[in-house]
């Protein structure tokens, strides 16, 4: 157990790349890192954390906890040094260490030696600095005439001292006067670091394809400027582009940077067109307009209004024969996102569909979910009756999970309470927890949760453990700054009776305090 890492963080990646080498047009390794690395990223980020190797292992348990970083981490690890070492050279590691273990057991140094023997890189030291500790670093730059200083330190959203220090493998581009972008890589072995880029050089962006599993963060406004407008020009690739506006939203989360600088600098994706950056940035406004306070939540969804209305208007309402499936993704996504915020042309389109469903017509199945999670936003009782039919009727399980999902979308208390009734009457017990966490991100439900988890306590505590962990770390998170010091409260007693709970537990506190401080720092 303590080397599951080595098969289940393998088999993640090469799950994505058995995938990209047959289908490159499917853009999966985007999906990585939208997806895998990025809630990896998202969980690394947690003071309560442990290193991807845990020593002696035998009590480790995958749940809510332990997955992100076994997996998702795991397998960016992973990635991380394929990209510092370079596609021959892991290939022929791994060559190399599953011939040698053949038919055999295998420890984590014996996969870092089979790399280190094959490439000029000290693979061996940089892999214990990151399967060994737990978290990950955030490594600063600075500029010093024609010398980059960098500096790391552990990245937490909370306040956090710590003297931890990673050996990091940094990739960087440098844009010279000319317009020319020259990729840059230096081994980071310290807490600092100096990379000579030239008293020339007009930009620099550090963790070149976001190859590399750390934070980044800019001490010059003016570069900021820069690499906004090289976003703005699509000189970055759609990695890096979705790289600088997911570490700095990380600052807002962490309540580094204001809000206010996150949507400044997504004026550069005006004109966005790729899935990866737009996919994460709708998910980034969902988010904040969830946790922020009514006025500064209205301010997010006009000025997120026309973004969405115009990412929709480029790639179609309607799916497309012959599209990108990372289109088809990103439509769905973008579409319920939309008419939230209030775009009346996605909601107009979104309910002619969900009118032509209602009445026996089918609806292509790209943009299933969303069109049921609008009919339910727009909807009341007749839609909530009409959805629960629906669900007793069909026969494909995919159908029946974008029901529940659009069961926790309605706006209404009596809908939201009689939804979640139905969940535990008529639900099957594996999936009774998906209309709770689709509630839990939606803003007129998520402050009924609360109340309806003490009443229902009993009946919760009955779930597997694992679904029961994920109603707690749906709900804790969301349920706002009125009753943040009750609930923490009611969880110091409960641990003491549910210890195998207290790692999801732990976990949800820790982010409905993030949430808070994001809160604060953004307004009243």
């Amino acid at each position: 157990w303590k080397y599951l890492w080595l098969n289940e963080s393998f088999a993640t990646y090469f799950g994505y790349g058995v995938v990209a080498h047959y289908h490159p047009e499917w853009e999966i390794w985007q999906q990585f890192l939208n997806g895998t690395t990025g809630s990896a990223l998202a969980r690394d980020g947690l003071v309560e954390n442990f290193p991807i190797e845990i020593p002696g292992g035998e009590h480790l348990v995958i749940n809510t906890s332990t997955a992100p970083i076994i997996y998702n981490k795991g397998g960016s690890i992973l990635r991380q040094i394929e990209d510092a070492i370079g596609p021959e050279s892991f290939q022929r590691g791994l060559q190399r260490y599953l011939t040698a273990h053949a038919y055999g057991c295998a420890e984590s140094r014996q996969l870092w030696e089979a790399f280190e023997a094959v490439s000029d890189q000290p693979v061996a030291a940089i892999m214990q600095s990151w399967v060994e500790q737990a978290g990950l670093p955030v490594i600063t730059a600075a500029r010093e005439g024609g010398t980059l200083v960098l500096s790391q330190k552990r990245f937490t959203y909370l306040p956090y001292e710590s003297e931890q220090h990673w050996m990091v493998p940094v990739s960087l581009l440098v844009a010279g006067p000319g317009g020319a972008i020259r990729r840059m890589s230096v081994l980071m072995e310290g807490a600092t670091a100096r990379v000579p880029i030239g008293a020339d050089a007009v930009a620099y962006k550090l963790n070149a394809g976001q190859g590399g599993f750390y934070r980044t963060r800019y001490a010059d406004p003016e570069n900021g400027k820069r690499l906004a407008a090289m976003v703005r020009a699509k000189q970055l690739s759609a990695e890096d582009r979705w790289g600088l506006q997911e570490d700095l939203f990380a600052q807002v989360m962490s309540a580094d940077a204001p809000l206010a600088d996150y949507l400044e600098f997504l004026a550069a994706y005006a004109e966005e067109a790729a899935y990866l950056p737009l996919s994460a940035i709708a998910a980034h406004l969902a988010h904040a307009r969830l946790v922020a306070a009514p006025e500064l939540g209205s301010r997010i969804a006009a000025w997120a209004r026309p973004w969405y209305t115009g990412v929709l208007e480029r790639i179609g309402f309607d799916p497309r024969p012959g599209e990108r499936q990372t289109t088809a993704l990103l439509r769905d996504q973008m579409l319920f996102e939309a008419v939230q915020v209030g775009s009346q042309r996605a909601a107009e389109f979104a309910l002619q569909r969900f009118g032509e469903l209602a009445r026996g017509a089918a609806v292509h199945p790209d943009i299933l979910r969303s069109v049921l999670q609008t009919g339910a936003w727009h909807g009341a009782g007749r839609e909530l009756e009409w959805l629960e039919r629906r669900f007793q009727e069909s026969n494909s399980e995919h159908e029946r999970l974008n029901l529940l999902s659009a069961s926790g979308c309605f706006r209404g208390r009596a809908e939201i309470e009689r939804a979640l009734e139905w969940a535990l009457q008529k639900v099957p017990a594996r999936n009774q927890y998906i209309p709770v966490v689709s509630m839990a991100a939606n803003p007129h439900a998520a402050p009924l949760l609360w109340d309806w988890y003490l009443a229902h306590l009993a009946r919760l505590e009955q779930f597997h453990p694992m679904l029961y962990e994920r109603v707690i770390a749906a709900i804790i998170p969301v349920v706002g700054p009125d009753l943040a010091d009750p609930v923490r409260g009611f969880f110091e007693g409960y641990l003491q009776r549910h210890a195998k709970l207290a790692d999801a537990i732990r976990l949800s506190l820790e982010r409905l305090e993030i949430n808070l401080r994001m809160r604060r720092r953004n307004g009243p």
